[in-house]
């Protein structure tokens, strides 16, 4: 599979600003009720699942900020190949646990805290299991272990997080999701990225736009498999894709 081609995500940028998708979005942003958060980070610890619309806002919002874009892509590079042998936070968590794109910060990022807790422990019961499935099958196909600490690591409800109104249903959440996709829709259906539709979270998503997908997969699994050659990979990598 090919990356996400440059020059389609300027397009794409273009298209959205010109059909107010970004203004639709951040109406969508502004529906979500708020909440009081304490700030301790504890959430930004995982690679979020995003949209298509919501990358290309995030990535026209870094166009313009050279220095925090490189950090951001070094972050990113660091997180995605080093992915199943430790944890590392959100590449967007900055040393103050501070969102650095907190503006234009995804919903999955948003709705957290409004989650009820059975709901959310749930999902998160769910997530282990396929995480260990997951690592069951990357042990048969490529004959390593992705870290237990990866594998177990879990983002506990937070219990701080005090919503101003009251927690959201899963089918309120969900509504969220729903609108946000049909702006998605417009951009699928004009053709002008040429993107295989599927779940990303947000450093596959820079990732993508960065490299090959087969050829950066291909990379991480030797880097899991042959640890010594990870600092010196990424290091190469680096150098070649962060301008």
């Amino acid at each position: 599979m090919a990356s996400i081609n440059n020059t389609d995500i300027l397009k794409s940028i273009d298209y959205a600003k010109k059909n107010q998708l970004f203004e639709k979005l951040n109406n969508i942003y502004e529906t979500l009720p708020k909440g009081q958060c304490t700030g301790c980070g504890s959430c930004c610890m995982e690679s979020v699942g995003i949209n298509l619309i919501e990358f290309l806002n995030i990535y026209n919002y870094l166009q313009d900020k050279d220095e925090l874009r490189k950090k951001s892509l070094d972050r990113i590079m660091d997180y995605y190949f080093m992915e199943f042998i430790e944890k590392k936070s959100c590449p967007f968590k900055d040393e103050n646990n501070r969102c650095e794109i907190y503006e234009v910060r995804p919903l999955n990022c948003r709705l957290f805290g409004h989650w009820k807790k059975e709901d959310y422990n749930k999902n998160l019961k769910d997530i282990t299991e396929k995480n260990q499935q997951y690592k069951n099958i990357m042990k048969v196909k490529y004959g390593f272990d992705i870290s237990d600490e990866v594998v177990n690591y879990k983002i506990k409800y937070c219990e701080d997080f005090i919503p101003e109104d009251r927690y959201l249903s899963k089918s309120e959440r969900l509504n969220f999701a729903d609108n946000v996709m049909v702006l998605d829709s417009r951009l699928f259906s004009k053709g002008i990225i040429d993107i295989e539709f599927r779940d990303r979270g947000i450093v596959e998503y820079f990732i993508d736009s960065l490299l090959n997908q087969n050829m950066s997969y291909n990379i991480k699994v030797r880097i899991s498999k042959e640890k010594n050659i990870s600092k010196r990979t990424i290091g190469r990598l680096k150098r070649m894709l962060i301008k």
